[in-house]
């Protein structure tokens, strides 16, 4: 199994509207081939900084994902005018050991 963690900082205050265009957002990942399930948590000691962590059958799944038009549509939710603090913007990449 691949995972991949993206992780940012909401700087002006929109968190709230970040939380909800995840909660409404149009679910386009699911279709994608390889695609396991995706998770978006939030440390509780920093309620700005959102993680993504989206879990696939292999890389290349994820790399068909990312560089596909499906991947740009599913952002078209994200909040006008949103603000990441400078440089808190990361993309990793795991490979599942045990459960």
């Amino acid at each position: 199994m691949f995972i991949a963690l993206s992780q940012f900082t909401v700087a002006n205050d929109m968190t709230e509207q970040v939380r909800d265009a995840f909660k409404l957002r149009p679910h386009l990942v699911e279709k994608a081939q390889g695609f396991l399930r995706l998770e978006v948590i939030s440390p509780l000691d920093n309620r700005d900084e959102i993680w993504l962590l989206t879990y696939w059958s292999d890389e290349e799944s994820f790399r068909a994902w990312h560089h596909s038009h499906r991947y740009h549509d599913s952002h078209r939710g994200i909040p006008k005018g949103l603000k990441l603090v400078p440089r808190s913007v990361r993309l990793r990449f795991f490979e599942h050991v045990a459960s």
